[in-house]
């Protein structure tokens, strides 16, 4: 059934790792691109919340001062170089839901964009959306000389020890 010449074939090994490097490699440069897009997508996320976590920060400082919130907060987007943004970030003083809500010393800020990424854009134009918020707010003062904790047993007091 076989000839000679037949089996002689399929006893050579030689270029068989050529061959199956050139079936693996479509599966290699996919798991690359996934890999590129993953690593872009993470940076611009984290590029989006530093940019939020800094805008909040600006509002609550504005807030200190008693200056105008959402000017400070889209003053300092705009010297961030905010990334293009999608839509209007989200500034909320009092925010409306979560653990701070209706605090007036809060201020929340909420950014929202479609990030195209370059593996996934080859295949769809549709880009992931990334949407990120950041919460930043006035403490309330304390009484001088105390440490106040929530669900603490003990108070401690400057210069003294703790007391039951």
């Amino acid at each position: 059934m076989f000839s000679r010449r037949g089996l002689g074939l399929a006893k050579d090994q030689a270029g068989s790792l050529t061959t199956v490097t050139a079936l693996l490699m479509p599966a290699l440069m996919a798991a690359a691109g996934l890999a590129s897009d993953t690593l872009h997508w993470t940076l611009q996320q984290r590029i989006m919340q530093r940019q939020a976590e800094f805008a909040a920060l600006a509002g609550a400082e504005a807030l200190s001062q008693n200056r105008a919130v959402v000017e400070t907060v889209h003053a300092q987007l705009a010297s961030e170089g905010q990334s293009a943004l999608n839509l209007t970030p989200i500034i909320e003083q009092g925010p409306s839901s979560g653990p701070f809500a209706g605090d007036p010393l809060v201020v929340r800020v909420r950014l929202y964009r479609i990030a195209h990424l370059p593996f996934a854009g080859l295949f769809s134009s549709a880009g992931v959306p990334i949407s990120v918020e950041a919460t930043a707010g006035l403490v309330e003062e304390r009484m001088a000389g105390a440490i106040h904790c929530d669900g603490c047993t003990a108070t401690y007091e400057v210069g003294a020890g703790p007391t039951a």
